[in-house]
């Protein structure tokens, strides 16, 4: 049983976000502003100043939802570079992802991302294609919709986790689901559960999940709004990141003079909420389950077939550069749909933190 929350528990857990000590571009944000790069130079040579987007898709066996985070990422690379995205624009680009292996390396995960660029009287221009090798962030979890257990690869170098992270491509572990919360592993430190207020009713209430083929579902509708309860059974503090349906939980994050928040703090031992997206450091709008044409994924995508996943991702962290004994030889890391609800005043401070390895991914699929 969860001990109860001290007053000092209670602020870190409720109010805690996680800006990484050391924070740097991201493999995928590395890639996509080279992606952006090229993209400037065709369109100036056609003598064009906005593109359109269409979707970016995952593969469909692994039922991958990043798509839209993806899209989104793209048309903020584009817009440093002054390019505006207009769906209407004559030039406009379609793409895919997906695990591929390489004769030369054939224990490793490796996702190529592919971006093709055509005229709407249907030239094409060529593809632009990426090599994603990404060996210990939750990069990997997210665009693939995985639930992992890094547990006992917590202290492994770059390529044992990888190499594990590929096995359980290959061969999904089953959640474990007990009673409402759901783990990657039984033995996991980690859990989530999702609480749900159905429409017309004043009280959120723990769904119980189902179990399809190894993963965990929760049945939500319509007008229903939800929040995930992030579960943290450590003595450590826990980094945890969230994205719906390929959305970024902070996308939406704006405050001047802040940087832009990474994860969510829940200290040790204990539990916090995350209740929708967060706008800034004193006001959350809410998950809600609405039209497509209305959610956060519609901004960037035009097809609603790859809505439905939840990912969530642990990481052990501390304050300071040393790691603690627990983690001593570990590395850190390399700095329907739903919609925006109402809006509910939530403050929180923005905290700088060292970020551990990726420990557990939970992916929950709510629409399929």
């Amino acid at each position: 049983m969860l001990m109860r929350l001290s007053a000092l528990a209670l602020a870190v857990a409720v109010l805690g976000l996680a800006l990484p000590a050391e924070m740097g571009a991201t493999e995928v944000q590395s890639k996509l502003s080279g992606f952006a790069k090229d993209i400037e130079k065709l369109l100036k040579e056609e003598g064009q100043s906005d593109v359109a987007i269409g979707e970016i898709t995952g593969p469909p066996s692994l039922r991958a939802a990043s798509g839209p985070g993806l899209q989104a990422q793209l048309t903020a690379e584009l817009a440093a570079r002054k390019i505006k995205v207009n769906p209407d624009a004559f030039i406009f680009i379609k793409g895919e992802y997906q695990p591929i292996e390489e004769e030369r390396n054939k224990d490793a995960l490796i996702v190529e991302l592919t971006l093709t660029i055509r005229t709407k009287k249907g030239k094409k221009f060529g593809d632009l294609t990426a090599r994603l090798d990404n060996k210990a962030t939750d990069e990997f979890p997210k665009l693939l919709g995985l639930n992992v257990d890094m547990g006992r690869f917590i202290k492994g170098d770059n390529e044992t986790r990888n190499e594990e992270m590929k096995k359980q491509v290959e061969n999904p572990p089953p959640v474990k689901i007990a009673e409402t919360k759901i783990k990657a592993h039984e033995d996991s430190n980690y859990a989530v559960e999702v609480f749900v207020k159905r429409k017309g009713e004043s009280e959120f209430k723990a769904v119980v999940p189902e179990k399809k083929d190894g993963k965990a579902f929760v049945d939500l509708k319509r007008g229903d709004v939800y929040k995930l309860r992030l579960h943290n059974a450590w003595t450590l503090e826990a980094a945890v990141s969230v994205t719906v349906d390929g959305v970024d939980a902070f996308q939406f994050f704006e405050e001047k003079d802040k940087k832009k928040p990474a994860y969510f703090l829940v200290a040790p031992t204990n539990k916090r909420d995350v209740e929708g997206w967060v706008m800034d450091t004193k006001e959350v709008s809410e998950f809600e389950i609405g039209s497509f044409s209305n959610s956060p994924a519609a901004k960037t995508i035009g097809s609603a077939a790859k809505l439905g996943a939840i990912t969530v991702c642990f990481h052990p962290c501390w304050t300071g550069k040393d790691p603690p004994k627990e983690l001593e030889g570990a590395r850190n890391i390399d700095p329907d749909a739903t919609i925006q609800g109402p809006k509910i005043k939530r403050e929180s401070k923005v905290l700088p933190r060292t970020i551990g390895p990726m420990v557990a991914a939970v992916t929950i699929r709510y629409s399929k």
